[in-house]
């Protein structure tokens, strides 16, 4: 337990703008019963030492507890999430390799229309609220988060502008790499024009403002507005994190045209998947919606 205050400290300072309070200590429960299986089942000393015999042992034991698919999803996820800071450079098996059950669920469509997009960007230029039209672009044309978005720097736009990459460090603390469309990069650059400052201020955000506060403005300007522009035969809610569902299923739609074989579609999704910059390309299933790549031909 020593050894995790440690992971842990690392892990909560590298992912603090990605996940809630409440996550982390979620995850800190179930990472806590792991190690105590792999100290009594295994007499494991060093977490250096995890390896995919103690997944697998720890998925077993759990079910032998009675616990549900969707606990031991949960528990897993929180292993993961704390072996990155372990051990980065080994992969433990995804969830089909354990033996989970596959949720029969089909994923929803979150996604907008592009006339729900252009709706409310319009509402928010009539209200002069130029920061969320400019936050809903990036995630519309570059995928980011909501979180992602406010903490880009004047720096980071200009990097990006300058090579023709975004660099961003998302949750997790998972950084990767996102070529500029040109709609993306029409965004930074009007970005940077109107909001002037110093190169390590944040682009969206007033110096004197807080992350969290801006966050919140931009949810609550969709929240207030979204009945008004979402259309009548779409049975769903619109929310920010929805326009990064639209940039995936647009990405994956352009690679697949392209492909030929179920390889070649799997290999669309994985592409899509680090643009999304998720840990388990399975996530970004749900995203594509239905008629995603596991029914693709």
């Amino acid at each position: 337990m020593a050894q995790f205050e440690k992971v842990w400290r690392e892990a909560v300072d590298s992912s603090r703008t990605g996940m809630s309070v409440k996550s982390h200590f979620r995850y800190r429960e179930s990472m806590k019963k792991f190690l105590w299986y792999c100290a009594e089942e295994f007499r494991l000393k060093k977490l250096a030492n995890l390896k995919k015999k103690h997944v697998r042992g720890f998925v077993e034991y759990r079910r032998r507890e009675g616990v549900s698919e969707k606990t031991l999803r949960s528990d897993l996820s929180a292993v993961r999430f704390f072996y990155r800071y372990v051990c980065p450079a080994r992969e433990l098996p995804d969830n089909r390799a354990l033996g989970l059950e596959r949720l029969d669920k089909p994923p929803k469509d979150r996604a907008w229309t592009d006339r729900e997009f252009r709706a409310m960007v319009q509402r928010a230029r009539e209200a002069g609220r130029r920061d969320v039209e400019l936050a809903m672009r990036l995630a519309r044309y570059a995928g980011l988060r909501i979180h992602e978005c406010t903490r880009l720097s004047r720096a980071d736009a200009e990097a990006a502008l300058a090579s023709g990459v975004l660099r961003v460090k998302g949750k997790g603390g998972r950084v990767r790499e996102i070529p500029l469309r040109p709609e993306a990069r029409e965004t930074l650059t009007e970005a940077l024009r109107e909001f002037p400052g110093r190169a390590n201020e944040k682009l969206l955000v007033p110096v004197a403002a807080k992350t969290h506060e801006a966050i919140k403005r931009i949810q609550k300007f969709i929240y207030l507005h979204r009945e008004e522009v979402r259309e009548r035969d779409k049975d769903r809610e619109l929310t920010f994190h929805g326009l990064r569902h639209s940039f995936a299923r647009e990405e994956f739609e352009r690679r697949a045209r392209k492909a030929k074989g179920r390889a070649k579609v799997r290999a669309a999704k994985l592409e899509v998947a680090e643009l999304l910059g998720h840990g388990r390309p399975e996530v970004t299933t749900t995203y594509l919606g239905p008629g995603g790549p596991e029914t693709t031909k």
